[in-house]
């Protein structure tokens, strides 16, 4: 029997959505009763993440915490979450429950030095400001000897505002999907970029709008694809390769 998922979500709900249609898209099931038993708590109202990290408003622990053991209290075998933002709480938040929380910075990080490392230092992170301060996805990174690219202040006003875009419910009409282009191209020509990471689970949804060649590494994909090993016991043939 398989494991039962939880999905810690509703930051932001959209983001939510995607981490539960990847799980399923990539399940291998013939049947209905072949699919992972999934349990969301879509939470919305956890107070936003980056002014909490960057400005000292509202702490988002206290709901995170709240889902977490609701989570838990229904049985889930397992957590995770779509909001790298919400993972600077992580080791707080895992100290709350008894059921693993699982990293998407982490096996994002893991899948990379296993399939791109030759990419380390030409690879830049598309995030939050409040991710890329607290040294989030640099961090797990370095630890693996690999670099990161970041974006410089003006060109991360751009991407905070397209994730805001997102959140609002503008994907494929996002404003800023040209300029967020041309900031890739630009890094691209100047400093040899060959891939780019959707560090906020907001910037994935926008891949497939982006007029760029670079590889697009989605951490989405990664953790739904994890989660499915995770939750099944097997080891994935997808689990390779190009994840955009």
């Amino acid at each position: 029997m398989s494991k039962k998922i939880g999905i810690l979500g509703g930051m932001g709900p959209m983001a939510t959505a995607d981490l539960f249609a990847e799980i399923v898209r990539n399940t291998p099931a013939k049947t209905d009763q072949e699919h992972i038993r999934i349990i969301v708590d879509n939470h919305p109202q956890i107070p936003p993440r980056v002014p909490a990290i960057l400005q000292g408003t509202e702490s988002p622990l206290p709901m995170l915490i709240e889902s977490a053991q609701l989570l838990e209290a229904a049985g889930v075998d397992f957590i995770i979450m779509p909001c790298n933002t919400a993972h600077f709480w992580l080791d707080q938040l895992q100290k709350t429950v008894k059921i693993p929380i699982y990293s998407m910075i982490n096996y994002t990080a893991t899948y990379i030095q296993r399939y791109y490392s030759y990419f380390s230092g030409k690879m830049i992170i598309l995030a939050s400001s409040a991710t890329i301060q607290t040294n989030l996805y640099q961090k797990d990174f370095h630890s693996l000897g690999i670099q990161l690219c970041v974006p410089n202040e003006q060109d991360q006003e751009i991407i905070d505002l397209t994730i805001k875009e997102v959140k609002e419910g503008r994907i494929e009409t996002n404003v800023y999907i040209k300029q967020l282009s041309t900031i890739l191209k630009r890094y691209e020509m100047e400093k040899g970029i060959l891939a780019c990471i959707g560090g906020c689970t907001e910037i994935p949804l926008l891949f497939p709008y982006l007029k760029n060649d670079i590889v697009k590494i989605n951490p989405t994909r990664i953790l739904a694809l994890m989660a499915v090993e995770q939750a099944k016991g097997i080891k994935l043939n997808e689990f390779s390769g190009n994840i955009s």
